[in-house]
């Protein structure tokens, strides 16, 4: 019994000896309950993803609590080259803004505001926003975000 006692103490009172100046992050909103979103209240940060060019910017909108699949806008700038990468679950995206050109499995789209694009996981894609425009897009993934850059 002393074991459990020790075990017990360790998993429910190590998480409260956490530093006092380390706050919980907050959670994110769930994409399962009502929600309202839009571009006027977006909160823009640079793009946290390791080996993204620098000038992408996104704005987390929520996350699915069952599949941990994020609902995001990204805004890049004009010109901008997304890699090619791919993800291992499903992407759905809307251009909200802006135009340019997607790679989606080796084909060429030419896309602009209203499009709206199905990215099975793991297809190989990328985009390229059109000089002098600023592309924002709405993205939301089926499971946890992930990016695999693939080099030519």
């Amino acid at each position: 019994m002393p074991r459990l006692s020790a075990l017990l103490a360790v998993t429910v009172l190590f998480p409260l000896a956490a530093r006092a100046d380390e706050a919980p992050k907050p959670k994110p909103p769930s994409t399962e309950e009502q929600l309202v979103a839009g571009l006027a209240s977006a909160k823009w940060v640079p793009a946290p993803t390791p080996g993204l060019p620098k000038g992408a910017q996104v704005s987390a909108i929520g996350v699915d609590p069952a599949t941990g699949g994020s609902t995001a806008y990204a805004r890049l700038p004009p010109g901008y080259r997304l890699p090619m990468h791919f993800h291992s679950h499903a992407e759905y995206t809307a251009i909200i803004a802006g135009k340019g050109t997607f790679t989606l499995d080796g084909k060429l789209h030419e896309v602009q505001a209203g499009s709206y694009l199905v990215i099975p996981a793991k297809v190989h894609h990328a985009l390229v926003c059109a000089a002098g425009t600023e592309c924002v897009l709405l993205t939301r993934r089926a499971g946890p975000t992930d990016y695999n850059f693939v080099t030519p």
